[in-house]
C-alpha cells in the first residue's frame, strides 16, 4: 500500500507538473500561433506590394515608351521640316548669288564704260555705279544671312528664345 501511495503521489506530481507546465507552455504557444499568423500575413502583403509596384513600374515603362516613341517622331518630323528648308535657303542662296554675279557684270561694264565717258554723262554713270554697288552690298548681306540661316539652331537655344517670347507676349 505504500508503494501505492508513493506511486499515485509520484502520478499525482507529475500530472501538476504536466499542468502547470502546460499553463505556463499555454501563453508560449499562443504567442508563437500568434507569430506565425503575422508572419504569414506580413508575407501576403508583402506579396501584394512587390505585386503593386511591379504593376506601377510596367506602367511607367510603358509611359516612358510612350513618350520617347512621341519624342522619337517628333524629332523626325522636325528634321524633315528643316531638311525641307534648308533646301528652301540653298536654292535661295544660289538665286541670290545668281543676281549678285548680274549686277557684279553690270557693274563692271558700268565701270568700263565710266572709264570711256566725260562730262555730262559720266554724273548718272556714277549714280548707277552706286546704286548698283548698295544693291550688291545688300545682296552680299542677304546671301550670308541666308548661309547663315542654314545652320541649325541649337535647341536649347530654340527653347530659351520660345521662352522669352512666350514671357514677352504674357508680360505685354
Amino acid at each position: 500500500m505504500r508503494n501505492i501511495l508513493l506511486i499515485s503521489i509520484l502520478i499525482a506530481g507529475l500530472l501538476a507538473g504536466y499542468l502547470i507546465g502546460d499553463y505556463r507552455g499555454k501563453s508560449a504557444r499562443a504567442a508563437l500561433e500568434e507569430a506565425i499568423k503575422t508572419g504569414v500575413k506580413l508575407d501576403t502583403e508583402r506579396r501584394d506590394a512587390i505585386a503593386r509596384l511591379e504593376t506601377e513600374l510596367r506602367s511607367i515603362d510603358e509611359r516612358h515608351q510612350q513618350e520617347l516613341e512621341a519624342s522619337r517622331k517628333e524629332y523626325d518630323a522636325k528634321s524633315a521640316e528643316w531638311q525641307r528648308e534648308k533646301a528652301g535657303l540653298n536654292e535661295r542662296i544660289r538665286g541670290l548669288r545668281s543676281a549678285y554675279a548680274e549686277k557684279a557684270a553690270e557693274l563692271k561694264r558700268l565701270i568700263e564704260q565710266l572709264g570711256r565717258t566725260t562730262g555730262a554723262e559720266r554724273e548718272p554713270l556714277q549714280r548707277k555705279i552706286e546704286r548698283l554697288q548698295t544693291e550688291m552690298g545688300l545682296l552680299s548681306l542677304q546671301i550670308e544671312g541666308n548661309a547663315c540661316l542654314s545652320v541649325q539652331v541649337p535647341q536649347s537655344v530654340h527653347d530659351a528664345l520660345a521662352l522669352k517670347m512666350t514671357n514677352n507676349i504674357g508680360g505685354k
